[in-house]
């Protein structure tokens, strides 16, 4: 959610400034637990039920103004897999109440993620990575982010900036251990550009164009997957990420 008063700034300028206020209110929670425990010793009981109400309120006042506003969904999908699970999230943010806009990878290109309160980015796995139209995605963006000197040391963490990864995977040789390369590679992007990842979701997918890799495989028999009950337990994910 942008501030108003920073409608003026650079967009660069914008992003330097909301690292700062991270670390601002960092600071200033621990100044505020290190006042609460001097109160609850200095203060009579009226004083600190005051305090404690007025605190409060301050709380309500910083959520609803970090509260996610807009998401935005990047997916690729060459079975249809990936697709089923992105439109299940967008259904659910969408419940929840933010603003979706959702693209393939390839629309994507030129999307200025920091535009963004939510950005969610999904593929599937190929040989423990994502395929090649997302490295490129990925790649492209990092260049062009770093180029623009969006990236840190240490990757400080933006306000209000987040992401969500979500893969699907049959892993018919290891099972989940075959997408966790693609989910942890996806995510460092984002963490490198300041984000903070929410969660990474992996969600079984039906291996489409071998059978054995659908029925013999780690996990079974997963023909049909995702399925009616995958995609209703995705949507609810969703609904209470937003």
């Amino acid at each position: 959610m942008r501030l108003s008063w920073l409608a003026s700034i650079p967009a660069w300028a914008k992003r330097v400034q909301q690292r700062r206020h991270w670390t601002l209110l960092t600071v200033f929670e621990g100044i505020l637990r290190i006042l609460f425990k001097c109160a609850v010793k200095l203060l009579s009981p009226k004083k600190l039920r005051q305090l404690q109400y007025a605190s409060f309120r301050a709380r309500l006042v910083l959520k609803e103004v970090l509260r996610m506003n807009n998401a935005l969904i990047i997916y690729f999908s060459r079975t249809g897999n990936t697709e089923k699970v992105a439109l299940a999230i967008r259904k659910g943010l969408e419940r929840g109440g933010l603003k979706v806009t959702i693209k393939r990878v390839e629309e994507a290109i030129e999307e200025d993620l920091y535009d963004y309160d939510l950005v969610c980015l999904g593929s599937p796995v190929l040989h423990s990575l994502p395929p090649p139209p997302v490295l490129k995605f990925i790649r492209k963006n990092d260049r062009r982010y770093r180029d623009a000197r969006e990236v840190y040391v240490p990757s400080p963490k933006m306000v209000n900036k987040n992401a969500l990864v979500f893969c699907t995977y049959s892993g018919p040789h290891c099972g989940i251990h075959e997408a966790l390369p693609a989910g942890k590679y996806i995510r460092q992007f984002f963490e490198h550009l300041g984000f903070d990842v929410k969660g990474e979701w992996y969600e079984v997918g039906e291996f489409h164009g071998w059978e054995q890799g659908s029925t013999k495989g780690m996990l079974g028999d997963i023909r049909g997957r995702p399925n009616v009950e995958d995609l209703a337990l995705v949507e609810l994910k969703a609904i209470q990420l937003a």
